[in-house]
């Protein structure tokens, strides 16, 4: 990509070059708003160890197709995480950078996090609550929600546009996080992860008591 080239260039005369650790991360194209970045470099390296950083290569900043495709802040995807220039403040970004390290975590401990299956009992079981708390609202919700782990865009629309946040959030209380980690399986890890790190070991364990415990493992792997 001709543009990574460039952004390189640029770096050495421009302030648009930062470490998060030993992690080169370039800014493509600069933020719509007036912000500390290094701030927020700072505040991740703080909350993340530099070993569990070891699945991430570069961290890009900028206007990406792929991300505004998909309506979507962050992604992590091939040891490289891209975070769009348009946010609202500092902790938006801390929270887009943590949230995709989560996936780098994820992908690289796949079988400690996810084999056992203890996981994946926690989120289904939680799905089939959520799924009669739906049909006692008179809502239709598709069955599948009480079985599947993995991203599906109609369950996606099902939930965001058909239920909708409000009625979700009210729902999910005590049971998920947060509507996001009802999305699927590895959107409940990334989001517990990221309270998690944000310091709210309280929600997490009291809400997701498994995921809560397998965090715990994860932090003390080569702490």
């Amino acid at each position: 990509m001709n543009w990574i080239k460039e952004s390189i260039k640029k770096s050495k005369t421009l302030k648009d070059h930062y470490k998060l650790h030993d992690i080169d991360v370039f800014i493509k194209d600069k933020f719509t708003t007036d912000l500390d970045f290094d701030f927020c470099l700072k505040q991740v390296a703080s909350k993340i160890p530099s070993y569990l950083l070891s699945g991430i290569d570069i961290i890009y900043v900028g206007q990406f197709d792929f991300l505004n495709k998909r309506e979507i802040s962050a992604l992590y995807d091939k040891g490289a995480i891209y975070i769009t220039n348009v946010q609202e403040d500092e902790q938006d970004i801390i929270e887009d950078i943590i949230h995709e390290i989560s996936h780098s975590l994820e992908e690289r401990y796949s079988d400690f996090i996810y084999s056992d299956g203890k996981m994946m009992r926690e989120f289904l079981g939680k799905r089939k609550k959520l799924y009669f708390l739906l049909k006692n609202q008179n809502q239709n919700p598709p069955i599948e929600l009480q079985t599947q782990i993995e991203f599906n865009q109609d369950m996606d629309d099902y939930l965001y546009k058909e239920v909708g946040y409000k009625l979700l959030w009210n729902l999910i209380i005590g049971l998920f996080i947060s509507p996001y980690s009802v999305t699927d399986l590895r959107e409940y890890f990334a989001v517990g992860f990221e309270y998690y790190i944000q310091g709210d070991h309280t929600t997490v364990k009291q809400t997701c008591p498994t995921l809560f415990a397998r965090l715990e493992e994860l932090f003390d792997l080569e702490g």
